[in-house]
Protein backbone atom coordinates (compact mmCIF):
# COMPACT_ATOMS: atom_id res chain seq x y z
CA UNK A 1 0.00 0.00 0.00
CA UNK A 2 1.26 3.48 -0.94
CA UNK A 3 2.22 5.67 2.06
CA UNK A 4 -0.59 8.14 2.62
CA UNK A 5 -0.54 11.88 2.40
CA UNK A 6 -1.99 13.11 5.73
CA UNK A 7 -5.75 13.39 5.26
CA UNK A 8 -8.81 13.17 7.49
CA UNK A 9 -11.08 11.44 4.98
CA UNK A 10 -8.99 8.28 4.62
CA UNK A 11 -8.95 5.67 7.38
CA UNK A 12 -6.05 3.58 6.11
CA UNK A 13 -6.24 1.05 8.93
CA UNK A 14 -9.94 0.37 8.51
CA UNK A 15 -9.66 0.62 4.73
CA UNK A 16 -12.34 3.25 4.10
CA UNK A 17 -12.55 6.59 2.31
CA UNK A 18 -15.32 8.89 3.59
CA UNK A 19 -16.50 11.63 1.25
CA UNK A 20 -17.48 14.23 3.83
CA UNK A 21 -16.28 17.37 2.00
CA UNK A 22 -19.40 17.54 -0.14
CA UNK A 23 -20.47 21.03 -1.24
CA UNK A 24 -23.63 22.91 -0.37
CA UNK A 25 -26.10 21.76 2.28
CA UNK A 26 -24.46 18.33 2.49
CA UNK A 27 -21.16 19.71 3.80
CA UNK A 28 -20.57 18.41 7.33
CA UNK A 29 -23.94 16.65 7.41
CA UNK A 30 -23.39 13.44 5.46
CA UNK A 31 -20.65 10.95 4.69
CA UNK A 32 -20.40 8.86 1.55
CA UNK A 33 -18.22 5.82 2.20
CA UNK A 34 -16.07 3.67 -0.10
CA UNK A 35 -14.09 0.61 0.97
CA UNK A 36 -10.52 0.96 -0.30
CA UNK A 37 -9.25 -2.35 -1.65
CA UNK A 38 -6.05 -0.82 -3.05
CA UNK A 39 -4.62 2.63 -2.36
CA UNK A 40 -3.08 3.68 -5.67
CA UNK A 41 -1.95 7.25 -4.95
CA UNK A 42 -2.32 9.85 -2.20
CA UNK A 43 -0.66 13.26 -2.42
CA UNK A 44 -1.02 16.91 -3.29
CA UNK A 45 -0.40 18.91 -6.45
CA UNK A 46 0.29 22.64 -6.44
CA UNK A 47 -3.47 23.24 -6.32
CA UNK A 48 -5.37 20.34 -4.72
CA UNK A 49 -5.30 17.09 -2.76
CA UNK A 50 -5.36 13.95 -4.89
CA UNK A 51 -6.48 10.46 -3.90
CA UNK A 52 -6.78 7.49 -6.24
CA UNK A 53 -7.94 4.10 -4.99
CA UNK A 54 -9.67 0.91 -6.09
CA UNK A 55 -13.11 -0.25 -4.93
CA UNK A 56 -14.78 -3.56 -5.73
CA UNK A 57 -18.01 -1.87 -6.91
CA UNK A 58 -16.79 1.30 -8.63
CA UNK A 59 -13.39 0.22 -9.90
CA UNK A 60 -10.72 2.91 -9.81
CA UNK A 61 -11.84 6.17 -8.15
CA UNK A 62 -10.35 9.67 -8.46
CA UNK A 63 -10.87 12.09 -5.55
CA UNK A 64 -9.84 15.77 -5.60
CA UNK A 65 -9.96 17.87 -2.43
CA UNK A 66 -12.01 15.16 -0.74
CA UNK A 67 -14.72 14.99 -3.44
CA UNK A 68 -15.19 12.04 -5.80
CA UNK A 69 -14.59 13.17 -9.39
CA UNK A 70 -15.03 9.91 -11.25
CA UNK A 71 -14.95 6.14 -11.12
CA UNK A 72 -14.14 3.79 -13.95
CA UNK A 73 -17.50 2.11 -13.28
CA UNK A 74 -19.64 5.05 -14.42
CA UNK A 75 -17.36 7.76 -15.87
CA UNK A 76 -18.76 7.17 -19.35
CA UNK A 77 -22.18 8.30 -18.17
CA UNK A 78 -20.70 11.62 -17.08
CA UNK A 79 -18.51 12.21 -20.12
CA UNK A 80 -21.07 11.07 -22.68
CA UNK A 81 -23.78 13.31 -21.19
CA UNK A 82 -21.48 16.33 -20.96
CA UNK A 83 -20.11 15.99 -24.49
CA UNK A 84 -22.67 14.45 -26.84
CA UNK A 85 -25.77 16.62 -26.21
CA UNK A 86 -24.07 19.92 -27.22
CA UNK A 87 -21.80 18.31 -29.84
CA UNK A 88 -24.74 16.60 -31.57
CA UNK A 89 -26.94 19.68 -31.25
CA UNK A 90 -24.38 21.42 -33.48
CA UNK A 91 -24.39 20.31 -37.14
CA UNK A 92 -20.63 20.77 -37.67
CA UNK A 93 -18.58 21.19 -34.46
CA UNK A 94 -15.14 21.85 -35.95
CA UNK A 95 -13.44 23.83 -33.17
CA UNK A 96 -13.99 22.87 -29.52
CA UNK A 97 -12.79 24.35 -26.23
CA UNK A 98 -12.63 22.21 -23.09
CA UNK A 99 -12.24 23.97 -19.74
CA UNK A 100 -10.92 21.55 -17.13
CA UNK A 101 -11.20 17.87 -17.89
CA UNK A 102 -7.69 16.93 -16.81
CA UNK A 103 -8.59 13.23 -16.55
CA UNK A 104 -9.02 13.15 -20.34
CA UNK A 105 -12.49 11.59 -20.51
CA UNK A 106 -14.17 14.64 -22.03
CA UNK A 107 -11.41 14.99 -24.62
CA UNK A 108 -11.75 11.31 -25.51
CA UNK A 109 -15.46 11.74 -26.25
CA UNK A 110 -14.99 15.03 -28.14
CA UNK A 111 -12.50 13.43 -30.53
CA UNK A 112 -15.14 10.88 -31.54
CA UNK A 113 -16.87 13.75 -33.40
CA UNK A 114 -13.80 14.29 -35.63
CA UNK A 115 -13.29 18.00 -34.88
CA UNK A 116 -10.53 19.90 -36.67
CA UNK A 117 -9.11 21.43 -33.50
CA UNK A 118 -9.56 21.08 -29.74
CA UNK A 119 -8.13 23.52 -27.20
CA UNK A 120 -8.09 22.25 -23.62
CA UNK A 121 -7.32 24.51 -20.66
CA UNK A 122 -6.63 22.78 -17.34
CA UNK A 123 -4.78 24.60 -14.58
CA UNK A 124 -3.29 21.53 -12.93
CA UNK A 125 -0.67 19.84 -15.10
CA UNK A 126 -0.09 17.14 -12.48
CA UNK A 127 -3.70 15.93 -12.68
CA UNK A 128 -3.25 15.36 -16.40
CA UNK A 129 -0.05 13.36 -15.89
CA UNK A 130 -1.39 11.39 -12.91
CA UNK A 131 -4.61 10.55 -14.75
CA UNK A 132 -2.65 9.37 -17.78
CA UNK A 133 -0.56 7.17 -15.47
CA UNK A 134 -3.18 5.78 -13.10
CA UNK A 135 -6.38 6.11 -15.18
CA UNK A 136 -5.22 5.45 -18.75
CA UNK A 137 -8.63 4.34 -20.04
CA UNK A 138 -9.97 7.85 -19.46
CA UNK A 139 -7.87 9.64 -22.06
CA UNK A 140 -7.17 6.49 -24.14
CA UNK A 141 -4.28 8.30 -25.85
CA UNK A 142 -6.29 11.47 -26.59
CA UNK A 143 -3.61 13.83 -25.26
CA UNK A 144 -1.27 12.66 -28.04
CA UNK A 145 -3.73 13.57 -30.80
CA UNK A 146 -2.18 16.28 -33.05
CA UNK A 147 -5.47 18.19 -33.18
CA UNK A 148 -5.25 18.89 -29.44
CA UNK A 149 -3.65 21.98 -27.88
CA UNK A 150 -3.27 21.53 -24.11
CA UNK A 151 -2.76 24.67 -22.00
CA UNK A 152 -2.03 24.71 -18.26
CA UNK A 153 -3.39 28.12 -17.33
CA UNK A 154 -6.12 29.77 -15.30
CA UNK A 155 -9.11 29.26 -17.59
CA UNK A 156 -10.94 32.29 -16.19
CA UNK A 157 -8.09 34.43 -17.54
CA UNK A 158 -7.10 32.43 -20.62
CA UNK A 159 -10.60 32.38 -22.10
CA UNK A 160 -10.50 36.18 -22.42
CA UNK A 161 -8.08 35.74 -25.36
CA UNK A 162 -10.73 34.09 -27.52
CA UNK A 163 -13.50 35.76 -29.48
CA UNK A 164 -15.76 34.13 -32.07
CA UNK A 165 -13.53 31.04 -32.09
CA UNK A 166 -15.38 27.89 -31.01
CA UNK A 167 -18.42 25.92 -32.12
CA UNK A 168 -18.72 24.17 -28.75
CA UNK A 169 -17.34 25.03 -25.30
CA UNK A 170 -17.43 22.34 -22.59
CA UNK A 171 -16.98 23.28 -18.93
CA UNK A 172 -15.69 20.17 -17.15
CA UNK A 173 -14.43 21.70 -13.92
CA UNK A 174 -14.52 20.62 -10.28
CA UNK A 175 -17.26 21.73 -7.91
CA UNK A 176 -17.59 25.45 -7.17
CA UNK A 177 -14.99 25.52 -4.42
CA UNK A 178 -11.25 26.16 -4.52
CA UNK A 179 -9.59 26.89 -7.88
CA UNK A 180 -12.80 26.23 -9.84
CA UNK A 181 -14.97 28.79 -8.02
CA UNK A 182 -14.47 31.60 -10.63
CA UNK A 183 -15.73 29.26 -13.36
CA UNK A 184 -19.26 29.47 -11.98
CA UNK A 185 -19.48 33.29 -12.04
CA UNK A 186 -21.36 35.49 -14.50
CA UNK A 187 -18.14 37.14 -15.71
CA UNK A 188 -16.76 33.81 -16.84
CA UNK A 189 -19.88 33.02 -18.86
CA UNK A 190 -19.68 36.43 -20.51
CA UNK A 191 -16.25 35.34 -21.77
CA UNK A 192 -17.65 31.96 -22.85
CA UNK A 193 -20.35 33.73 -24.87
CA UNK A 194 -17.70 35.88 -26.60
CA UNK A 195 -15.60 32.80 -27.37
CA UNK A 196 -18.47 31.04 -29.15
CA UNK A 197 -19.12 31.42 -32.85
CA UNK A 198 -22.66 32.15 -34.10
CA UNK A 199 -24.72 29.03 -33.50
CA UNK A 200 -22.27 27.80 -30.87
CA UNK A 201 -23.27 25.80 -27.80
CA UNK A 202 -21.89 25.33 -24.31
CA UNK A 203 -22.10 22.27 -22.05
CA UNK A 204 -21.71 22.93 -18.33
CA UNK A 205 -21.02 20.59 -15.40
CA UNK A 206 -23.15 21.94 -12.55
CA UNK A 207 -23.84 19.65 -9.59
CA UNK A 208 -26.23 17.62 -7.49
CA UNK A 209 -29.99 18.12 -7.32
CA UNK A 210 -29.62 18.23 -3.53
CA UNK A 211 -28.13 21.71 -4.08
CA UNK A 212 -31.07 23.13 -6.01
CA UNK A 213 -30.41 26.73 -4.94
CA UNK A 214 -26.91 26.46 -6.41
CA UNK A 215 -28.25 24.99 -9.65
CA UNK A 216 -30.72 27.86 -9.96
CA UNK A 217 -28.09 30.53 -9.28
CA UNK A 218 -25.67 28.93 -11.76
CA UNK A 219 -28.34 28.82 -14.44
CA UNK A 220 -28.93 32.53 -13.91
CA UNK A 221 -25.21 33.20 -14.33
CA UNK A 222 -25.17 31.20 -17.55
CA UNK A 223 -28.44 32.58 -18.92
CA UNK A 224 -27.33 36.18 -18.39
CA UNK A 225 -25.05 35.67 -21.40
CA UNK A 226 -26.27 32.47 -23.09
CA UNK A 227 -29.98 33.14 -22.92
CA UNK A 228 -31.25 29.76 -24.14
CA UNK A 229 -30.53 27.03 -21.59
CA UNK A 230 -31.82 23.55 -20.82
CA UNK A 231 -30.93 21.36 -17.83
CA UNK A 232 -30.01 17.70 -18.23
CA UNK A 233 -30.78 15.19 -15.48
CA UNK A 234 -29.04 11.82 -15.30
CA UNK A 235 -27.84 9.24 -12.79
CA UNK A 236 -24.28 8.91 -11.46
CA UNK A 237 -24.13 6.04 -8.95
CA UNK A 238 -20.64 6.93 -7.68
CA UNK A 239 -21.69 10.51 -6.82
CA UNK A 240 -23.43 11.15 -3.53
CA UNK A 241 -27.14 11.71 -4.24
CA UNK A 242 -26.76 9.75 -7.51
CA UNK A 243 -28.70 12.34 -9.51
CA UNK A 244 -26.69 14.96 -11.36
CA UNK A 245 -27.26 18.06 -13.48
CA UNK A 246 -25.61 19.57 -16.55
CA UNK A 247 -26.72 22.55 -18.63
CA UNK A 248 -26.59 23.05 -22.38
CA UNK A 249 -26.74 26.71 -23.37
CA UNK A 250 -26.54 28.97 -26.41
CA UNK A 251 -27.26 32.50 -27.57
CA UNK A 252 -28.85 31.59 -30.87
CA UNK A 253 -29.22 27.81 -31.23
CA UNK A 254 -31.76 25.49 -29.65
CA UNK A 255 -29.89 23.84 -26.75
CA UNK A 256 -32.48 21.06 -26.63
CA UNK A 257 -31.07 19.77 -29.90
CA UNK A 258 -32.80 18.30 -32.95
CA UNK A 259 -35.30 15.39 -32.94
CA UNK A 260 -34.05 11.85 -32.24
CA UNK A 261 -34.00 10.88 -35.92
CA UNK A 262 -31.62 13.75 -36.72
CA UNK A 263 -29.43 12.86 -33.75
CA UNK A 264 -29.29 9.27 -34.98
CA UNK A 265 -28.22 10.41 -38.45
CA UNK A 266 -25.48 12.60 -36.96
CA UNK A 267 -24.19 9.73 -34.83
CA UNK A 268 -24.01 7.51 -37.92
CA UNK A 269 -22.40 10.24 -40.05
CA UNK A 270 -19.70 10.72 -37.39
CA UNK A 271 -19.27 6.95 -36.98
CA UNK A 272 -19.93 7.12 -33.22
CA UNK A 273 -20.74 3.64 -31.94
CA UNK A 274 -20.73 1.65 -28.69
CA UNK A 275 -22.09 4.30 -26.35
CA UNK A 276 -22.63 3.21 -22.74
CA UNK A 277 -25.30 5.71 -21.63
CA UNK A 278 -26.11 8.41 -24.17
CA UNK A 279 -28.67 7.76 -26.90
CA UNK A 280 -30.94 10.00 -28.98
CA UNK A 281 -33.83 8.95 -26.72
CA UNK A 282 -31.82 9.72 -23.57
CA UNK A 283 -30.82 13.08 -25.08
CA UNK A 284 -34.40 14.31 -24.78
CA UNK A 285 -35.50 12.18 -21.82
CA UNK A 286 -32.76 13.78 -19.69
CA UNK A 287 -34.38 17.19 -20.24
CA UNK A 288 -37.52 16.16 -18.34
CA UNK A 289 -37.35 17.45 -14.77
CA UNK A 290 -39.29 15.90 -11.91
CA UNK A 291 -41.94 17.94 -10.12
CA UNK A 292 -39.68 19.08 -7.30
CA UNK A 293 -37.38 21.09 -9.53
CA UNK A 294 -39.78 23.10 -11.70
CA UNK A 295 -37.99 26.36 -10.92
CA UNK A 296 -34.84 25.04 -12.59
Amino acid sequence: MVPTHVRKDLDAEAGWFNEGALPGRRHGNVNHGFRVTNLVHSGRTAYQDVLIFDNLVYGRVLVLDGIVQLSTFDERRYHEMLVHPPMLAHPTPRRVLIVGGGDGGTLREVLRHAPREVVMIDLDEEIVSQSARYLPTLSAGAFQDPRVTLLHEDAAVAIERYADCFDVVLIDCNDAIGPSAPLFKSRFYAAVARALRPGGLCGVQVGSFLDLDFLVSTRRSVAAHLTRTVPLRFTMPSYHCGEYCFFVASRDSDPAGPPPDVLTKRLHARDIQRLDYYSPAMHHASQIMHAGVERL
